[in-house]
């Protein structure tokens, strides 16, 4: 792990080692210096091996842990013998570490169930051997007290894993997002730009011969679309907003009067228009501006905005449809998901006398302003 979060896990886990290492190092010195009748060379061996033994397991056991790999079967019974051979001989130190190993693994049932008969099974032995009620609870005390410390450490390093792994996903969804804005801001602005410079160089092809000054006049558009999109492609690699709904429209309304499209756009507002009318509206709008001109031969185009408590309806309604089935296009499925997962609801297809309708239902923040109607025509009139 290279994060700083990966850093922050090493730091816990060196903190549990050298917790380890003092109770290796303290069993050891105990067991060989303590002066006592019951313990021969045989046994103060058996604690020592048992002591190392225990703190090799726990790191073992606490990297898988750290690692999120599962530990084999016959590793918790390995513990259990540990720590009944540590009780025995009287190597309390070294019981700590095993009961550490085991606070790990007691997230699992089936060890948890072991991991109660084990001390029913110790208590008896204890109370058999009557050994003092104060030294019980002390050692009591102390083997918890390091077997919790060994588990919190190892705990604290496994969440701050899991949380520079939440960072590092986060930072990859991010980078995924910016990639899909791109995409789809390509699609809507491009794709659009790029259908209306092919109209209009057809439009200059059939003139080539017969009107030459229009024809001119044609391809001088072209290179002033070709210039909007250079524009408005720099500002998307910037990241900027690229149009709102009013600038959208806007946009909307010069282009069809460009393409000697008759215009008729009313606009409805009651209080703020809202982020996802603002931002969702203007991505309607533009898509189905270009699915028109991709998909039909419009004479007429009609968009509406309605402004009502808690929705912003918007309709976009054009003639010259083609009945082919792909008119309603991609970004329009898309769109409608979107509008679904925010409330609202998307619906686009053909209606009985040609035309081609979509219908975008936004939710809208709460307004208490009066309604203030607004209409904009296209240079070219309403239509008839």
């Amino acid at each position: 792990m290279k994060s700083q979060g990966g850093g922050d896990a090493r730091i816990a886990l060196v903190a549990s080692w050298g917790v380890v290492v003092v109770v290796v190092v303290q069993g050891t010195l105990s067991m060989l210096t303590q002066e006592s009748d019951d313990l021969t060379l045989l046994t103060r061996a058996v604690a020592v091996v048992t002591g190392a033994l225990a703190a090799v397991l726990f790191t073992v056991v606490q990297l898988r842990s750290v690692r999120d790999r599962d530990v084999p079967a016959w590793m918790p019974w390995l513990v259990v013998l540990f720590a009944t051979v540590a009780f025995v001989i009287g190597a309390w130190l070294a019981a700590s570490l095993s009961l550490g190993v085991f606070a790990l693994l007691l997230t699992r049932w089936r060890l948890l169930a072991v991991g109660a008969t084990y001390l029913v099974a110790l208590a008896a032995f204890m109370v058999s051997q009557e050994v003092n009620a104060f030294l019980v609870f002390f050692f009591a005390v102390v083997l918890a007290a390091i077997a919790l410390m060994l588990y919190v450490l190892t705990r604290l390093a496994i969440t701050v894993g899991e949380l520079a792994r939440a960072r590092e996903t986060v930072a990859r969804l991010r980078v995924d997002e910016e990639r899909h804005r791109i995409s789809r801001d390509l699609h809507d602005i491009l794709g659009r730009s790029l259908v209306a410079v092919g109209l209009r160089v057809q439009t200059a092809i059939r003139l080539l011969e017969r009107d030459p000054a229009r024809c001119g006049e044609q391809l001088e558009e072209v290179g002033r679309m070709v210039s909007e999109g250079q524009a408005q492609l720099r500002g998307l690699t910037r990241g900027e907003t690229v149009l709102g709904f009013a600038d959208e429209l806007e946009s909307a309304q010069e282009l069809f009067a460009r393409l000697g499209i008759r215009c008729e756009a009313d606009v409805t507002t009651a209080g703020p228009m809202g982020e996802v009318v603002d931002s969702l509206g203007s991505r309607v709008l533009r898509e189905s501006v270009t699915n028109l001109l991709k998909h039909s031969r419009p004479s007429w185009v009609e968009i509406r905005l309605r402004q009502e408590a808690t929705t912003a309806v918007l309709v976009v309604v054009n003639d010259g449809a083609s009945d082919d089935g792909r008119a309603r296009g991609t970004g329009l499925t898309d769109l409608a998901s979107r509008a679904g997962d925010l409330g609202g609801s998307l619906e686009a297809g053909h209606l009985s006398d040609g035309r081609f309708r979509v219908i975008a239902r936004l939710p809208r923040v709460e307004g208490s302003d009066a309604a203030t109607p607004s209409t904009h025509e296209s240079p070219l009139g309403a239509r008839p």
